[in-house]
């Protein structure tokens, strides 16, 4: 029967650039401000790069290490490692309902599990969660597949033992850009998984921050162009690429286990883990976002969608109360989406 309602149904005022508030755009040119004329880290190398962040010499600050956070390991599925995750519960005395598995950024070279302390303990403080952030290996010292492999043996080590050995069940994974990415990958390896306890499991729910689903990348990487790096751009991801997946063809980029974009979600239908996405307007991996949630919501899995006008890549990042970053608008719908699915 034909109808004139449209099924897929997207509010374009969110990507209207006059609607971006003065603030956010101050907070955008700021960044551009630091980033400009800053050294890139495939120009000094991956290893010095991160050398020169923990001192603070890089446009993004060097990361804060609280107290509130305890160091471990877990097994690694490689004889003689370990691969080294972070803990962090609430110190405001809110019990601990759930684990969330986190995993963080940096384009598959750069950040650790302890990048992120402040941000990754006001979401434990905030929704009553253990937040265990997973250190995998980085590129190009370990290319494809090392860091994805690292976050599903986190994974399965947390099906098997969080109740046990950290007093909650793992409930949520999620994590920022490449973290998204290897979150997603995460569900898949686990949905598809050979053991019945793993592709049996289910999450209460995916968070999943302006992520890149598509590592041949999606039409807004080339479109996407401010007048200085706005924090990510075309070139830095080809070269994160280079690293991550070396040598690897167009077509065998665009495998399921390596672009989740391409992945037959529809034979998923009915076990897919409700999703939050995130990402602002003002980021190259924009597309990424709005491709991977809509082919979500297709395969008929509980969806969210928030679009932050302006929003720079990684703008949940930032403390909540920095002016233009809206990290609060972010944190805000991960607070609710957490409070939904439990």
């Amino acid at each position: 029967m034909a109808t004139s309602q449209n099924p897929v149904l997207i509010d374009a005022s969110l990507f209207d650039p006059a609607v971006i508030k003065p603030e956010v755009h101050a907070f955008n040119q700021k960044l551009m401000d630091i980033m400009k004329g800053a050294p890139k880290w495939y120009q000094v190398g991956a290893a010095k790069y991160r050398e020169m962040r923990a001192r603070g010499e890089t446009p993004l600050p060097a990361a804060t290490l609280l107290d509130s956070a305890e160091a471990t390991t877990i097994p690694s599925r490689d004889s003689g490692r370990e691969i080294p995750c972070r803990i962090l519960k609430p110190t405001n005395g809110k019990p601990v309902t759930g684990v969330y598995m986190h995993i963080h950024g940096g384009g598959w070279v750069l950040q650790t599990e302890a990048s992120q302390d402040i941000v990754l303990q006001d979401i434990a403080n905030t929704n009553g969660v253990l937040m265990f952030s997973v250190g995998y290996r980085l590129a190009p010292e370990h290319p494809f597949p090392a860091g994805p492999n690292d976050c599903y043996d986190a994974a399965e080590w947390l099906i098997d033992n969080a109740e046990s050995k950290l007093g909650a069940t793992l409930k949520y994974v999620g994590g920022e850009s490449a973290g998204g990415h290897l979150s997603m990958l995460v569900m898949l390896h686990l949905l598809q998984h050979a053991k019945s306890e793993y592709s049996s499991f289910e999450f209460k729910g995916l968070i999943l921050h302006f992520g890149a689903y598509d590592m041949t990348w999606t039409p807004s990487t080339y479109i996407f162009n401010p007048p200085d790096v706005l924090v990510l751009d075309r070139d830095l991801m080809n070269h994160y690429a280079e690293a991550f997946l070396p040598g690897m063809s167009y077509e065998e980029k665009r495998h399921p286990g390596v672009s989740p974009l391409f992945a037959d979600l529809n034979s998923l239908r009915g076990r897919l883990p409700p999703a939050l996405f995130t990402c602002g307007t003002f980021d190259c991996l924009l597309d990424d976002t709005v491709f991977m949630s809509a082919k979500y919501q297709m395969a008929g899995a509980k969806t969210e969608v928030l679009i932050v006008p302006g929003g720079c890549h990684g703008y949940c990042m930032y403390p909540k109360d920095t002016n233009g970053a809206q990290a609060d608008i972010a944190m805000e719908r991960v607070a609710k989406f957490i409070g939904t699915h439990q």
